[in-house]
């Protein structure tokens, strides 16, 4: 029976229905919702179909289903699942609706066998994640959301223009298009790297999730960034000129994290950063580097969503987002901090645990391909991440005490008592990173083409643990200089919050006296018209030339102006108009 439904239109559906009914029973709708999608997942075959004839010659495939599709529907439903648990205190009908449309429409995405179909999800999907900020009803979501969904709006037209150019070929299914390189290829792709995240359209990210619900950040981690992976790994693999894109985001995100003292601002980073992992496996290409893409995602969902769901659950508890304000909260809240160490060490490759699962299959596929200088690179990266979470996080503030330099520390801070359906939510993600870790093959057995990284070999694990002792004994050298400090980090959204702003104030100036100029100059000729019209000598006159004034006759200033005089200039300018017609018609029958 569920072989052939839809989860995505599931989920639509159901948002759909969570924004209308009731509280008590929209509570029941977001935990069943994600359940039958599960189920329609798991009961979905390889070649199962859904088509909807619209016109005479074009399908829209709404249900393709191979393995990397499977395998990103399985994560995305758990997602929706946790999530639903996560968002159950939630009061916004409105949030909770969304997010189970926005969820529904990244599963219409992945799901989408032709170009059509893709466009229509893939705009669903921007604007039911602009309307999750914009629940937040603050002032700083509202301008985020703004600048959101207008970059999104810049990745749709991208991404509809080159799908134009793809449907008017005759190309109505989805392929993979590396090697094209024509005009259709680099609008797709552009359009793809917003969602991609891919540097310089990475700052939305940094900009807009910290300002969503605490609900909805934890959705936006999961959706909306690994569409634009499964894209990338669909249509892109192979394309070797993102190899270095994808090591440029690793280390930038760790970077960037490094400085930050936003919670949610230094996890949107780390999610940069782990993407740029994914795509310099899909850029290697082969089994090796599709399955380390493919797994790597997987994972990334999983640990990352623990993440910002600890966040969630700090902001929740003590109403602070920067680590400067926080310290000690181990003994106030053992579970969330049990939760963010382990998911912590999983992002950073820690052994046994599902981000180093996932790695081992990224970093091989760079052995194998000969790419030696982007796996030292991407190693460095490793570094960064275990530096600016697994140590400094943790650090700062759930198992030290932050210090200003000069003694002082925090006063007591007030905790409330987090909710037990984010107690749950945070367990069942720290739960999958835990399992997938000690059984690799859970996630091995689900990649397209089955790839086992073989993690546990001797070479990995010192590998990792030798990185882990180096980087500890940096912070603990340096830990003075990893400080939280209150500061505003510069991003790439810096070329269009200044410079292009500047650019559009000046240019807006310029049309305006440009449009200025010209009414005036129309005003000026139309004035100039009606008084010429009206007497035509003062054509001459304006000219310089003396016209006699004769009472009567036909320079009268008032000739025009009166019935006879109006009839006798119409009657000449149609007859000139009708000779002209008529010298035309002949000269076109060769009788002139």
């Amino acid at each position: 029976m569920l072989s052939n439904l839809h989860p995505g239109l599931i989920l639509i559906l159901f948002g759909i229905l969570i924004m209308l009914v009731p509280e008590k029973l929209r509570k029941v709708l977001m935990v069943a919702g994600p359940l039958l999608a599960v189920a329609a997942v798991l009961g979905l075959g390889e070649g199962s179909g859904m088509c909807i004839d619209i016109v005479p010659g074009i399908t829209l495939q709404l249900l393709h289903v191979d393995r990397p599709a499977k395998m990103f529907l399985i994560i995305f439903a758990v997602a929706s699942l946790i999530g639903a648990v996560y968002s159950l205190n939630s009061k916004s009908r409105f949030e909770t609706g969304f997010e189970a449309v926005y969820a529904g429409s990244s599963m219409g995405a992945v799901l989408a066998g032709d170009w059509i179909s893709l466009i229509v999800f893939w705009e669903i999907m921007a604007a039911a994640s602009w309307l999750i900020i914009m629940s937040a009803n603050t002032e700083r979501a509202s301008k985020a959301g703004f600048r959101y969904i207008m970059v999104h709006l810049l990745g749709g037209n991208l991404l509809l223009a080159g799908i134009i150019i793809k449907v008017m070929k005759g190309s109505f299914e989805i392929s993979c298009l590396t090697g094209t390189g024509d005009a259709a290829f680099w609008l797709i792709f552009l359009g793809v790297a917003v969602n991609a995240a891919i540097p310089p359209l990475n700052s939305w990210i940094s900009d807009a999730y910290p300002e969503a619900p605490v609900g909805g950040t934890v959705y936006m981690a999961s959706f909306t960034t690994k569409v634009g992976m499964f894209y990338i790994i669909r249509l892109f693999a192979g394309t070797e000129f993102l190899l270095w894109a994808g090591v440029f985001m690793a280390l930038y995100g760790a970077s960037m994290a490094l400085i930050e003292n936003d919670l949610r601002r230094l996890f949107s980073y780390h999610i940069v950063s782990q993407l740029g992992y994914i795509v310099a496996a899909a850029a290697v290409g082969g089994a090796l580097g599709i399955d380390g893409a493919a797994a790597h995602t997987f994972n990334n969902i999983l640990y990352k969503g623990v993440l910002f769901m600890c966040c969630g659950a700090v902001i929740t508890a003590t109403g602070k987002r920067r680590i400067s304000d926080l310290s000690g909260l181990y003994r106030k809240m053992p579970l969330t901090a049990v939760c963010f160490l382990i998911a912590s060490l999983s992002i950073a490759g820690f052994p046994l645990l599902n981000g180093f699962v996932s790695k081992s299959l990224v970093m091989n596929a760079m052995a194998e391909g000969g790419y030696h200088v982007a796996e030292i690179l991407l190693m460095v990266a490793s570094v960064g991440t275990l530096l600016s979470i697994a140590l400094k996080v943790n650090y700062f503030v759930f198992f030290g005490k932050f210090s200003d330099g000069h003694g002082d520390s925090h006063t007591e801070l007030e905790v409330k008592p987090v909710p037990l359906n984010m107690k749950i939510a945070m367990v069942m993600g720290t739960a999958g990173c835990v399992l997938i870790g000690i059984m690799p093959k859970l996630l091995y057995g689900i990649t397209p083409f089955g790839s086992d990284g073989h993690p546990f070999t001797v070479d990995h694990v010192t590998q990792y643990i030798e990185l882990f002792a180096a980087a500890t004994l940096a912070f603990v050298m340096y830990i003075d200089h990893m400080a939280p400090h209150v500061a505003v980090t510069l991003d790439f959204d810096w070329l269009y919050r200044k410079p292009l702003g500047v650019a559009v104030r000046w240019t807006s100036a310029a049309v305006a006296g440009a449009f200025e100029f010209c009414g005036r100059l129309v005003s000026g000729l139309v004035a100039a018209g009606s008084r010429y019209l009206h007497r035509p000598a003062a054509m001459l006159e304006d000219m310089g030339v003396k016209v006699p004034h004769r009472k009567g006759g036909i320079e009268d200033d008032d000739v025009l102006m009166k019935p006879a005089g109006s009839l006798v200039a119409i009657n000449v300018m149609l007859g000139i108009a009708i000779a002209a017609v008529v010298m035309a018609v002949l000269r076109m029958r060769g009788v002139l």
